[in-house]
């Protein structure tokens, strides 16, 4: 089951501008446990992967590769779970 705060996290940045999503996952990133971090991924992976309209599909990829991306930032390693 989904915890509704990665759901709601999710759908907030899908309707934010570039700029701003990406300002909104730098802060959800910077403030998150490591244990929420996994979460998220898999919650972003997934909800990415059924994701069936191809221009939301696109776009949950670029929020997930920056989610990835700053992810990496603070942890200082890259985790690939596809």
């Amino acid at each position: 089951m989904v915890s509704y705060p990665f759901v709601s996290a999710v759908t907030e940045w899908l309707h934010m501008a570039d700029g701003d999503a990406l300002d909104a996952i730098a802060e959800y990133v910077a403030g998150a446990t490591p244990t929420v971090l996994e979460k998220m991924d898999r919650h972003l992976r997934e909800t990415t992967v059924n994701e069936y309209k191809n221009e939301q599909r696109n776009r949950l990829v670029v929020l997930y590769a920056c989610f990835k991306y700053l992810e990496a930032q603070k942890t200082g390693r890259f985790s690939a779970r596809w």
